[in-house]
């Protein structure tokens, strides 16, 4: 009974730095993707607080661009959101099937 807990910290350590190299590896097409979304959406706000810091003080407008960005960003760049979306699904698969393929190799199970 001993080695169970035993066994178990050691797929929690294994499930750590499976998922930690999956991390490093797969989320290549990732990263570009996040960063591009990322300064979108950036760029937009600072658009949306230029064009409203006219009529209203500049605080405010930068309240209400990051409100109205939300919307917009969803409309505006929904191919950039999609390339995130696929992206994550992609890593979160590699990591569903290294932590498969981990939890096999602790069951004793051949690849």
């Amino acid at each position: 009974m001993s080695e169970h807990p035993e066994e178990s910290a050691e797929a929690e350590l294994g499930g750590i730095s499976a998922e930690a190299g999956s991390a490093q590896s797969t989320p290549v097409s990732l990263w570009p993707a996040l960063a591009v979304f990322t300064v979108l959406r950036l760029a937009l706000v600072v658009v949306l607080t230029a064009a409203l810091a006219f009529a209203m003080p500049l605080i405010v407008a930068l309240a209400l661009a990051i409100v109205l960005q939300l919307p917009l960003s969803m409309v505006l760049f929904g191919r950039q959101r999609a390339a995130v979306t696929s992206a994550l699904a992609s890593v979160r698969a590699a990591r569903r099937a290294e932590r498969a393929q981990l939890r096999a190799a602790l069951r004793g199970e051949p690849d």
